[in-house]
């Protein structure tokens, strides 16, 4: 299972909790910048230009959950049977998101 956890405000922000996910249901992760995620309309969630881009987002292939700040680069998790069809994350300070998209990749089936 791949599990993120999010923060109390994170939660509070993207209208949504925690995930737990099958990694028979993760297809790749990689680290991509905002703009690459294609995002079109915010369906839920909180959205402030080049700060805090959180929740649920229209894409031209599906629904996108964000948790962004800012215009650093974050992990992308790609998605199938599941309602997203990609997670993009912000990782904690000091956390490089390269090293976990590897991590997750090492353990998909």
């Amino acid at each position: 299972m791949l599990y993120v956890d999010l923060t109390p405000s994170d939660r509070f922000m993207t209208f949504h909790g925690s995930f737990s996910i099958p990694l028979t249901h993760v297809t790749n992760a990689y680290v991509s910048g905002r703009e690459a995620l294609h995002l079109q309309w915010r369906l839920l969630g909180t959205s402030f230009p080049n700060a805090v881009t959180a929740g649920t987002f229209t894409s031209p292939d599906g629904l996108v959950f964000c948790d962004i700040r800012g215009a650093h680069d974050c992990l992308v998790i790609e998605l199938r049977n599941e309602h997203y069809i990609r997670l993009a994350l912000q990782m904690d300070d000091g956390v490089k998101p390269n090293d976990v998209a590897h991590a997750i990749c090492r353990q998909i089936p």
